[in-house]
């Protein structure tokens, strides 16, 4: 096929820096066949430019979907082994339905995670390289809700006040797992040592620098405190919470925003180092929602601004 189109997104109401907009769908490309290549550089070209790529109506088969994944780079191995895909580690299985059908249990583990997501985030930040981006391929959706929220944190930062960018440029935030994990809405077991081992605190820059000389917020629900600012629950310091929580909202305002209404066989790619996301609530203990989720490894640390 020919070279990829893309085509702005209708729900636009943000710009991303130099002169693009989050969100675009793309067309142009064969996904399906696997004798065809994936265009990967007008692809990352799209990302930095767009932030979220929508390729609409495509059924993709297991072992293709994660060969594309692969064609972006290595692919994360997730946390949570009980959500893998059977035959595909790689492939991350976001599901509200179980062995028996749709898992009502409000406390069941994988309804917990689901609602999780609700929170706005960016996958991986708790690791010290975090991912690249992410790839969500929609199997079934809700007749109602499920949709998926999309944050240019790159517009945001823009946004803000010259005053408000040099305070933000110098703060670091410390990112953890088992910070999100237990603030999960629901019950969890708690975090095992040898996971805490695996999964320890890390800490990035909350100004993230890229390659192409733009700057975007790195933050969302994997942010536990400020690096620095004294938490201690008890005694009323909260790391600077409070303030992370007031620059979150300023930043998820609608417009920044793309929310994507998902149909059966969509594929969504997006940049997790530029754009936050969430799920958007649904029937979960009712209405089926099964996705397909593969990360690709992130190739260098968060830089901070030069």
């Amino acid at each position: 096929m020919g070279q990829a189109t893309f085509t702005p997104a209708v729900e636009i109401v943000g710009p991303m820096a130099g002169g693009g907009e989050i969100g675009a769908f793309v067309t142009d490309v064969d996904l399906v066949n696997p004798g065809v290549e994936l265009p990967v550089a007008e692809i990352m070209d799209g990302l930095e430019t767009y932030g979220v790529l929508i390729f609409r109506g495509v059924p993709i088969a297991a072992d293709r979907f994660v060969a594309l994944g692969q064609a972006l780079g290595e692919l994360e191995i997730l946390p949570e082994p009980d959500k893998r895909h059977p035959n595909h580690p790689e492939i991350f299985n976001l599901t509200n339905v179980g062995s028996d059908g749709v898992i009502a249990d409000y406390d069941d583990p994988q309804s917990v995670f689901l609602r999780g997501t609700q929170r706005w985030h960016t996958d991986s930040s708790f690791r010290e390289i975090p991912c690249l981006c992410t790839m969500l391929y929609a199997l079934e959706v809700p007749s109602l809700g499920g949709d998926t929220e999309f944050a240019d944190m790159v517009g945001a930062y823009e946004a803000l006040p010259a005053d408000r960018k040099a305070i933000f440029e110098q703060a670091e935030l410390i990112h953890s797992y088992e910070f999100s994990r237990a603030n999960n809405p629901g019950r969890m077991n708690p975090m095992s040592d040898e996971e805490r081992k695996k999964f320890p605190p890390v800490r990035h820059p909350l100004v993230r620098q890229h390659s192409d000389g733009t700057r975007s917020l790195y933050m969302g629900g994997h942010a536990s405190h400020i690096a620095g600012a004294e938490l201690d629950v008890e005694a009323g310091l909260d790391g600077g919470r409070a303030l992370l929580a007031e620059l979150l909202k300023f930043a998820t305002t609608s417009r920044f925003l793309y929310r994507h209404v998902w149909q059966p066989h969509d594929l969504v790619i997006w940049d997790n180092r530029r754009t936050l996301h969430r799920l958007r609530p649904y029937d979960i203990a009712n209405q089926r929602r099964v996705m397909q989720r593969l990360t690709v490894v992130g190739t260098e640390p968060v830089l901070p601004v030069s």
